[in-house]
């Protein structure tokens, strides 16, 4: 998910660190995407958990903006410049990506993620307006809802005091959870992106920046945090696998389950990182902060280089090995990252830099 330039953040490392782990996981959970549509194997079927990936983003998300926006609310002109440093931020990357996926997807020389008989909706794919039909870019629908929640942080910043945010915020996540209880699934694709539930992990967010700045935890809270979080994992894994065979669409279809479910592990875990990070009981390597910054390019990248790996290795390995996948998954990875890195030094941070010079600065 995008990320907001240092100079307008109070940039905490292990956020970043998060993030890079999260796009991590959903790397991993593509690759046995890669797998089923490959091969005859089931190995990676526990890497599909790796779709909590995208709850560790949208309680980032949180965070970040709480950040970002902290003592800036009540005022229209620091509202304007927010929302038009994240629609410079999302856009114009995405919609890079999402034209190289059109393009695969026209001439398909060697295999896109999507199929290409399959159809979508050209103009929601490039505003990720949320319908029934998929995204060209798959994982373009996580950002209809980092969209969702920008808008509505634009809205609180140009007509709400600071003062009154953390009740309105609350009043937000009731009315969520309220509307989504009396009207269900709805039959309006953006209909059940505002009442989703989802909407709890990025307030979430916005309470974990409250803790981090408003409170001194004891020096043990990030451990016992930590080892809650592992804990609560190990536990949904357990289940998952003992009661449905490994399979997890019984969280990812399911919108309550997923929130208590990878939400609540996403909480407990941005929780014990930061804390950890705040007492200096953890100290990051500085690659892992890199792949943070190149997460956002990791995200949009990655299935594009996985499909552009297996096909390759499918006509180059003449036969189905059993160890296919593992192939894949060792060349697969490292190259993920290694595209994430030059597309970040080479197109992301380049056009970003460029766009938030030309463009207005946020207010103190």
């Amino acid at each position: 998910m995008p990320q907001v330039p240092p100079k307008q953040s109070k940039r905490i490392v292990s956020v970043q660190v998060c993030r890079g782990l999260a796009a991590l996981f959903v790397v991993l959970a593509h690759l046995h995407g890669i797998e089923i549509k490959y091969c005859t194997t089931n190995y990676l079927l526990f890497f599909e958990h790796g779709a909590l990936g995208v709850d560790l983003f949208f309680v980032i998300s949180g965070i970040v903006i709480a950040s970002v926006t902290t003592g800036k609310f009540g005022d229209p002109r620091n509202a304007g410049i927010f929302l038009y440093h994240r629609l410079a931020r999302i856009f114009p990357v995405f919609w890079i990506y999402t034209t190289f996926t059109l393009i695969a997807r026209r001439y398909n020389p060697l295999g896109t993620g999507a199929n290409p008989g399959q159809p979508v909706n050209l103009l929601s794919s490039y505003l990720l307006i949320p319908t029934h039909l998929p995204m060209l870019l798959l994982q373009g629908w996580t950002l209809s809802y980092e969209l969702y929640f920008y808008f509505a942080t634009f809205l609180f910043l140009m007509l709400v005091p600071q003062r009154a945010t953390v009740w309105l915020f609350a009043l937000w996540g009731v009315a969520v959870v309220a509307l989504k209880l009396h009207i269900g699934l709805s039959p309006y694709p953006v209909v059940q992106l505002l009442i989703s539930p989802s909407v709890l992990e990025f307030l979430c967010g916005y309470v974990i920046f409250y803790i981090y700045c408003r409170s001194r935890l004891h020096r043990a809270a990030g451990i016992l945090f930590l080892l809650a979080a592992l804990l609560w994992l190990a536990a949904i894994l357990a289940y998952s696998f003992h009661v449905h065979s490994g399979q997890v669409a019984w969280i990812t279809d399911a919108p309550w389950p997923r929130v208590l479910l990878y939400g609540l592990f996403a909480d407990l875990f941005l929780l014990g990182t930061i804390e950890l990070e705040r007492t200096d009981l953890i100290h990051y390597f500085p690659f892992l902060k890199s792949i943070g910054d190149w997460s956002y390019s990791i995200y949009l990248s990655h299935v594009l280089v996985l499909e552009l790996i297996a096909r390759l290795a499918y006509h180059v390995i003449p036969y189905h090995h059993d160890d296919f996948i593992f192939i894949i998954a060792l060349i697969g990875l490292p190259s993920t990252v290694f595209a994430g890195y030059l597309s970040y030094a080479y197109l992301e941070r380049p056009l970003i830099t460029h766009l938030y010079k030309s463009g207005p600065k946020l207010g103190s």
